[in-house]
């Protein structure tokens, strides 16, 4: 079934757009005005040399120039850490043995 367009359904599909369009159009009363740092010119550029003296004084810095194999090795000790027991031994088998007497 094809339908067409009356000018019943024209002045409907006006009269529920008409609405939307007008309230489209205002702009919303209620938001907070800008504030200065939003209507502020954005920063201007730097010199290349004046941001690399700022990265070099940060406290990263020597961690991130040391000799990389220092690097590796210090990771390497740390994931060693990481792969040890969460729980201990005795800590398991008493929530082992918990876990046996609740069932």
């Amino acid at each position: 079934m094809h339908a067409t367009a009356t000018p019943q359904r024209c002045l409907r599909a006006l009269l529920l757009l008409a609405p939307l369009a007008l309230t489209a159009c205002h702009p919303p009363a209620d938001l907070p005005p800008r504030s200065a740092a939003a209507t502020a010119e954005s920063p201007g550029l730097l010199p290349l040399s004046q941001i690399v003296a700022r990265a070099a004084d940060t406290p990263n810095t020597p961690r991130l120039t040391a000799a990389p194999e220092a690097r590796a090795a210090a990771l390497q000790a740390r994931a060693a850490r990481l792969r040890g027991p969460i729980i201990s031994p005795a800590e398991r088998a008493r929530m082992l043995s918990a876990r046996d007497r609740l069932r």
